[in-house]
């Protein structure tokens, strides 16, 4: 039951995030309607992946942000978050990516592309 909670709390936490992401940068940032993209959405459906995996590397980053904050403060809140490992694979030992690295410089580097790459894809579907 707590691993279900902690599923749910992990999703709800990313779909927030990944919807207020993209709702400042492409109506706030960019200026486009909800018509216009949601009309190319429907047209060129592929396009529904890129959304996907930024919420998913928003499940990644909240994930390990509880965990990093249930570690650093001390907190326990009757779920035990635990981080996500991956590790480095050019040095062919193994090597964990620190958590703190993957907050501050992994994560959110792969969401910018992400996003990037989906608001270029919007753009030129125009």
């Amino acid at each position: 039951m707590r691993t279900l909670l902690k599923i749910a709390l992990v999703a709800a936490c990313a779909a927030i995030l990944a919807t207020v992401l993209l709702v400042i940068v492409l109506a706030g940032v960019l200026g486009m309607q909800w018509s216009r993209t949601s009309q190319i959405l429907s047209s060129k459906t592929g396009l529904y992946v890129l959304p996907t995996i930024i919420f998913f590397e928003f499940c990644f980053l909240t994930n390990d942000l509880l965990a990093y904050l249930c570690e650093k403060y001390e907190l326990d809140f009757g779920l035990r978050f635990s981080e996500v490992p991956f590790e480095f694979d050019l040095d062919n030992r193994g090597t964990p990516i620190p958590l703190r690295t993957k907050l501050a410089r992994l994560y959110p580097l792969s969401i910018l592309l992400t996003l990037l790459g989906f608001a270029v894809a919007l753009m030129t579907r125009q």
